[in-house]
This record gives C-alpha cells, structure tokens and sequence, in this order.
C-alpha cells in the first residue's frame, strides 16, 4: 500500500481459484478509524487500484474482494491502519507504507 497526498494505491494478490467463472472485478471496503459505515467501490479486474477523497489527519484500514458472474467471494482481513498525512499549506506530507 502506497500513501501519497491524498491518495492511496492498493495492491493484492489474486485469490488462488475464481469458483469456476472468470474474475471481472474487485470490491474494495474501507472505513475510518472511527466510523460505523464501511464504504464498498467497486473496481476492474486487475491487482491495483488508486483511491482519492480521503481525510487527511485520520487512520483508514482497507479489505479487497473478487467478484465474477456468480457474486462475490469473501472479503480479505482489514489491512493494519494507515494514516493520511497531515496537511502542509494545502497539500498533506508525501507518506509512502509497504504492506
């Protein structure tokens, strides 16, 4: 995982069998350190996705799931907390975490 500004980039590895369809996406589930709700964005079928529009100053944790013809698997374990950096003029700090 990959935290610049605002921006996170996520990686994954794909889960070791599809259910017998082909892979057409991933959904991603996110939530602040502090929220009830978790947030789903659904993306395509590859292994990376970038997501923006965070708070800078709070802690997010991310879970990935692949999804084809017949539904959704399960979702990964939430991955550790990762900080949004704090705010610099109108920019926050470039903050790189390797996960």
């Amino acid at each position: 995982m990959k935290v610049i500004d605002k921006e996170v980039t996520l990686t994954w590895t794909q889960p070791g069998g599809d259910g017998g369809a082909e892979i057409t996406g991933y959904l991603i589930a996110y939530r602040s350190r502090f929220e009830r709700l978790t947030h789903h964005v659904t993306v395509a079928a590859t292994t990376t996705a970038k997501l923006n529009h965070f708070l800078c100053r709070r802690f997010y944790v991310f879970a990935v799931a692949a999804k084809n013809a017949v539904g959704s698997g399960e979702f990964s374990s939430f991955s550790e907390e990762v900080k949004i950096p704090n705010f610099y003029g109108n920019k926050c700090f470039p903050y790189i975490i390797m996960l």
